[in-house]
């Protein structure tokens, strides 16, 4: 079956008109990977399609091939024309609905992705829950269909995958992750670009977040869990990104030996996200049941209306608008 909608989804690209690529709406390594590697097979087909991201793209993607077809301009849906829309790596349904529902024709809409949580929303759905990133998945695409990606496009396709397997050391990491990063190699891809953009991309201010979310480090003996917490005023007083925040849950879930860990931030239009990473629980089930979702191994949700607060005995929490501590 996999192999037939790999087929299938690239006859539907070359006979597309008018295409039209959504990555996730959360901007990471996979997401952005996946889409502007198959935005470069388009390329060399003669159609420049372009790329929307919910968010300027962050800087330390901008240097990924074809990152200059990315665009916020959600003006883009309102085209008849529009007869293909591709969604890359992403599960919010709801998300994809309040896009789509702006074209105001009936395109086909396909959704490639790899998180166990993704409702099959569209009319083709390439969702492969063991692939470990949906680069992986893209990467597939190229092999079922005998195509030898360029080497633009094997690094975008790397970097998603190192992305998604914290550089091929977190629990996504198997064979077929490694497999696919040799293959990827083979085609060309720059390895010192993918390090660049993966590894050299923290600013000393934001190395002092880390140390602020190190300091509040709480242990959960009883589930084999740590927390810990990081506000508004932390990021903002630093001059940080919440881009440049990134990236720390896969390091905490890299160098500790905590089965499970939770990362509770303050978003900037006053909600608290949680970002969760485990060795062997399914938290993308305790994301789903939050309105959530991701992977088994690493996903998050976001409490709305909410602020972190630490009482006087140190101890930090959430206190939502009807002031319950959860």
């Amino acid at each position: 079956m996999e192999s037939y909608l790999h087929r299938q989804i690239h006859d539907l690209l070359l006979k597309a008109h008018k295409p039209v690529f959504i990555s996730d709406e959360r901007i990471d390594g996979d997401s952005l990977g996946s889409s502007l590697a198959l935005a470069d097979f388009m390329a060399s087909h003669g159609k420049v399609v372009p790329v929307y991201v919910a968010s300027p793209v962050p800087e330390q993607y901008q240097r990924l091939p074809r990152a200059y077809q990315c665009t916020t301009d959600i003006q883009i849906f309102e085209n008849p024309e529009i007869d293909l829309v591709v969604v890359f790596d992403c599960s919010d349904d709801q998300f994809v609905a309040r896009l789509i529902e702006r074209i105001p024709g009936s395109p086909i809409v396909v959704n490639i992705d790899h998180h166990a949580t993704n409702s099959r929303y569209g009319h083709v759905n390439q969702v492969i829950v063991g692939a470990p990133a949906t680069c992986a998945v893209v990467y597939q695409f190229f092999e079922e269909n005998q195509i030898i990606p360029s080497r633009d496009a094997a690094t975008c396709l790397l970097t998603g995958l190192c992305f998604d397997t914290t550089a091929f050391s977190n629990g996504a990491t198997d064979e077929r992750a490694l497999a696919t990063g040799s293959k990827l190699l083979l085609c060309g891809a720059r390895v010192q670009d993918v390090i660049h953009t993966m590894f050299h991309n923290r600013s000393i201010s934001a190395l002092r977040v880390w140390g602020l979310a190190l300091e509040r480090i709480e242990e959960h003996t009883a589930q084999n869990m740590i927390s810990t917490y990081l506000t508004r005023k932390d990021i903002e007083e630093n001059n940080v990104t919440d881009d440049e925040i990134d990236g720390l849950s896969n390091f905490l879930n890299l160098v500790t030996d905590i089965d499970t860990l939770r990362i509770f931030r303050e978003t900037v239009d006053g909600h608290v996200k949680v970002s969760m990473r485990s060795l062997t629980q399914d938290v993308s089930q305790v994301a789903k049941a939050h309105g959530g979702g991701g992977h088994i191994r690493a996903a998050g949700y976001v409490i709305m209306n909410a602020t972190l607060v630490c009482d006087a005995r140190g101890c930090w929490g959430v206190v939502e608008q009807a002031q319950k501590t959860v």
